[in-house]
């Protein structure tokens, strides 16, 4: 197991919908999508540990705002968590921000998008 298949299983777990990795497939307008934005390592002294620390963007979107806001806010729980991950191993997880933003659509629907950042040290 990856990363990435821990933390798709923990966000479809936890926030009820399909997680997708990288971006959100044509027509789906509720949905999160989780996307590594800046591979990293922890620096040893002599030694190198082993812990990658990755910066993260997971983005919910949903077609109800108050719907996407309370699934945004179940990202919250991943601030300082560490442990289990969906079945993967992670040291440390912290919140590094994020932003909230309409979408307007060419269909004339909007679709909410909450954006939350994390590095996550595994």
């Amino acid at each position: 197991m990856n990363l990435e298949q821990g933390l798709n299983t923990w966000l479809t777990e936890q926030t009820g919908l399909a997680a997708y990795w990288l971006e959100r497939p044509a027509g789906v307008n509720r949905c999160v999508v989780y996307r590594c934005i800046s591979p990293g390592q922890v620096e040893g002294n002599l030694k190198d540990p082993g812990i990658r620390s990755d910066l993260y963007s997971i983005t919910v979107y949903n077609d109800d705002p108050e719907k996407a806001k309370a699934a945004s806010d179940t990202l919250r729980t991943l601030h300082t968590f560490h442990g289990d991950l969906g079945g993967y191993p992670v040291h440390r997880i912290t919140l590094a921000g994020g932003f909230d933003q309409p979408l307007r659509g060419e269909s004339g629907i909007s679709v909410y998008q909450f954006n939350r950042d994390f590095t996550i040290h595994h």
